[in-house]
């Protein structure tokens, strides 16, 4: 209870800052109160934050910049919590409108007008990177932070292209790579460091994966992972060699591995329904990696069924991304 007011666990959020503008109002017309007071020092704002899940504290931090501040500490402990299991992005339709999927707060539609005509390639760490009309660049969807990467990319249309980066882009060792297929059936890699004004090509040309249905970095090395056919493709970010290579499995405990699974099947299941598609609905989807402490880290396939509005018989096909859900902060002069 503060000032009088008391706010349950469950209690609305516009509810709670209805109270609050309430009695801001009333403070501000005393005539003893000449200047108005900093929201920020509001003495019910520890008790809100401490009540909202993400999706409140989101819409929160939306009504001001003082309150976005006040309640940066809070986002940054729910933000922190391990093993969460990633939201979803569903984009793609004529206009800026899109549906967030969360762990447990069902669907919420929200306004992203970066993710019109874009097309999402990678998903780790609460970025993702998009391509749109031949630019890529880094975009956080709940803070709206955007990285532009120098352009133009190689290829004027993205079709079956999966890309991964080594660390966030506002870090000095972020290096992207982005790998597609020919029709010659050759697979071509182009990278980026950070700081650099142009892309690198890689090529290979023999017994190359069917498809690519994961991406992960890993102790400084690239990997693209096709488990159906247990085909794995491996590109060192320091010596710039691409090298074909087969999964083998762990037998026991001793084994020596890399700390990274394949999503189960139950797991695959478990996410689809989480989408909440009718029936006939194609969706082509950018996976991610799910940090685990307990255990090695999850990596959560791409479905690329196209990226089209359309398929060839007709059906409906609607993009989506796997995200962490994090809020991240860039100054305004913040570029590649």
């Amino acid at each position: 209870m503060r000032n009088g007011v008391i706010f349950e666990k469950e209690t609305p959020l516009h509810f709670i800052l209805w109270v609050l503008a309430r009695n801001l109002d009333s403070k501000l017309n005393r005539r003893d109160q000449m200047t108005s007071r900093d929201w920020t020092h509001l003495p019910l704002l520890p008790s809100i934050v401490d009540r909202l899940g993400l999706i409140d504290l989101l819409r929160f931090r939306a009504v001001c910049k003082d309150w976005n501040s006040a309640s940066f500490a809070a986002t940054a402990e729910i933000e922190a919590i391990p093993d969460q299991e990633p939201w979803c992005l569903i984009y793609g339709g004529n206009n800026s409108e899109c549906s967030l999927i969360t762990e447990s707060d069902g669907k919420h539609t929200i306004y992203i007008p970066e993710m019109n005509g874009a097309t999402c390639l990678a998903s780790s760490q609460g970025w993702l990177l998009l391509f749109r009309e031949g630019s890529m660049f880094f975009f956080c969807p709940l803070s709206g932070a955007k990285i532009d990467l120098p352009g133009p990319f190689p290829h004027t249309a993205i079709n079956d292209h999966v890309a991964v980066f080594s660390a966030p882009p506002t870090s000095k060792d972020c290096v992207v790579a982005v790998v597609s297929r020919t029709e010659t059936e050759t697979l071509e890699l182009h990278m980026i460091d950070r700081g650099a004004t142009a892309w690198t090509e890689h090529k290979l040309a023999s017994m190359v994966p069917t498809k690519i249905q994961y991406a992960a970095h890993y102790n400084g090395g690239f990997y693209f992972f096709d488990n159906k056919s247990d085909s794995m493709v491996y590109m060192s970010i320091e010596k710039r060699e691409l090298r074909l290579g087969k999964v083998r499995y762990m037998k026991s405990a001793k084994d020596k591995s890399i700390p990274l699974r394949f999503s189960t099947n139950s797991e695959k299941e478990n996410m689809k329904k989480r989408l909440g598609l009718e029936d006939g609905v194609q969706v082509s989807i950018c996976g991610t990696v799910v940090s685990c402490e307990s255990s090695a880290d999850k990596m959560v396939p791409y479905e690329n069924t196209g990226v089209g509005a359309d398929d060839a018989e007709g059906r409906q096909i609607v993009k989506a991304a796997w995200f962490q859900p994090r809020f991240h902060r860039v100054s305004q002069n913040q570029s590649w």
